[in-house]
């Protein structure tokens, strides 16, 4: 089920349990890309939830509910990861479960988002944000901008290095993918 409001108003704590029960799983592994860190990343989602409970009448209803609390949870996630930035990260240890038909897409997909999260921590939490937000989260490069607080040309550089630097860490899957 998708959480799109039938119409216009303020989002109900229907619309709200509907979108949670579809999604959550979405947008905790989201903010987990982001912040690698477990406690960070639900706390992300909390707090990306009860602000949007206490913003709901400010919802743009020509977008579905789930999306746009998914994008206020990953301007959570990178709030957090701002406030924690001397910190130390844990390595990303699981991912959400997959959806995927089969079981040997579903073990395909489990390597895959292993060899990722490892090669994510080869990155530098700048290459990393960037890269999660450009090709994971579908961002466009000014947006990545304006909510880092940096330029399109930094961003655009950050991704060129984690690519750089992914592509190698990730070349054994290459032959295996056809």
């Amino acid at each position: 089920m998708v959480a799109i409001l039938q119409s216009p108003g303020t989002p109900t704590q229907a619309d709200f349990h509907a979108a949670i029960s579809s999604r959550s799983d979405r947008w905790f592994a989201a903010c987990l890309k982001i912040t690698r860190n477990r406690d960070m990343a639900e706390d992300a989602v909390q707090d990306a939830l009860l602000s949007a409970w206490h913003k709901r009448h400010q919802f743009d209803y020509s977008a579905r509910l789930d999306t746009w609390i998914h994008r206020i949870a990953i301007n959570a996630a990178l709030q957090i990861l701002r406030k924690n930035r001397p910190a130390a990260f844990e390595t990303l240890e699981t991912d959400v479960a997959d959806t995927s038909d089969t079981p040997m897409s579903n073990r395909a997909q489990q390597e895959l988002g292993e060899s990722l999260a490892k090669a994510l921590t080869h990155l530098s939490e700048f290459e990393r944000v960037c890269f999660v937000l450009k090709h994971l989260e579908q961002w466009r490069l000014k947006e990545i901008a304006e909510e880092i607080g940096s330029n399109v040309g930094a961003v655009k550089q950050g991704i060129f290095r984690a690519v750089r630097k992914l592509r190698p860490r990730m070349s054994s899957l290459q032959g295996e993918q056809t």
